[in-house]
């Protein structure tokens, strides 16, 4: 059965790699594909939080 620590680190691992991406930004990414691509990695970071959080909340 998932615990609550389980999903704690896992919401807490998601927000460490978004903290990654976001700092990030601040760099010259390369081109706009990579800005983009970073992009799209921070929302489905953002979106896994969401849904980690709501389970989190019924365990």
């Amino acid at each position: 059965m998932i615990q609550k620590e389980d999903i704690t680190r896992l919401i807490n691992e998601a927000k460490k790699e978004i903290d990654r991406l976001e700092a990030r930004r601040s760099t010259a990414l390369g081109n706009s594909i990579n800005y983009v691509e970073n992009e799209i990695r921070i929302q489905r970071l953002e979106s896994e939080i969401e849904a980690y959080e709501k389970v989190l909340n019924l365990v």
